[in-house]
C-alpha cells in the first residue's frame, strides 16, 4: 500500500507540473484592443448627415494612413500639457500631433501641422469631426485635450494631457495601436 501511494504521489508531482504548463499555453498571449468610437455613426446637432442615417465621424483634413493626435492649441491653459506631448512625442516620433486653429494663432508649439479655421469652423471640427463636447455640442472649449485618430480616420481615444493618468494610458494605447497596424 505504500508503495502505491508513493507511486501515486510521484505520478502527479510530475504530471501537475505538465498540466499546468498546458492549461497556460492555452491561453496564449495577452492581446488588448482599444475601441473604435462611433464606428456606426452617431447622431450630432448640426452635423451633417445624409438622408437620416447617423453621421459618421472621420476628421478628412488629412491622409490616410497615417495617425495623429489633433490638440487646439488656443484651449490649452498651460504648460504641464506641453511637458506630456513632448513625453508622447519623443516616445513616437512618427505619431503626427496636428493643431488645430484659427486664424489669429500663428504656429504650434507641438507639431508641424495646422489647420486654420475661423471660430465657427473651429467649433464645428471640434463638434462633428472630433466630437469633444457634452452631448456632442461645445458651448465652451474643451480645455488641454487631445484626440487619437488612427491610420483609417477613426477616433481612437480622448486624453486629457496635462493629467498624467491619461497621458500614461495614451502611451499604452499607442503600444496596442502600433501591434495593431505596425505604423507607428
Amino acid at each position: 500500500m505504500k508503495r502505491a501511494f508513493k507511486f501515486f504521489v510521484l505520478i502527479v508531482a510530475l504530471v501537475f507540473p505538465v498540466l499546468i504548463y498546458l492549461f497556460l499555453r492555452g491561453f496564449g498571449e495577452n492581446h488588448f484592443a482599444i475601441p473604435v468610437y462611433y464606428e456606426n455613426g452617431i447622431s450630432i446637432d448640426g452635423c451633417k448627415d445624409e438622408a437620416g442615417k447617423k453621421h459618421l465621424v472621420q476628421f478628412e483634413t488629412y491622409a490616410l494612413g497615417e495617425a495623429h493626435l489633433f490638440y487646439f492649441p488656443q484651449w490649452v491653459t498651460n504648460d504641464e500639457f506641453y511637458r506630456q506631448c513632448e513625453r508622447i512625442h519623443t516616445k513616437w516620433p512618427q505619431l503626427q500631433f496636428t493643431a488645430i486653429a484659427d486664424s489669429s494663432y500663428s504656429k504650434p508649439r507641438i507639431g508641424n501641422k495646422l489647420v486654420v479655421a475661423d471660430q465657427k469652423h473651429l467649433y464645428e471640427i471640434a463638434n462633428c469631426s472630433l466630437v469633444l463636447g457634452q452631448d456632442s455640442s461645445i458651448h465652451h472649449p474643451a480645455y488641454n485635450q487631445l484626440v487619437l485618430v488612427d491610420t483609417h480616420k477613426q477616433i481612437r481615444g480622448y486624453y486629457k494631457g496635462n493629467e498624467l493618468k491619461d497621458m500614461d494610458r495614451l502611451d499604452v494605447e499607442l503600444e496596442i495601436l502600433n501591434k495593431e497596424e505596425h505604423s507607428l
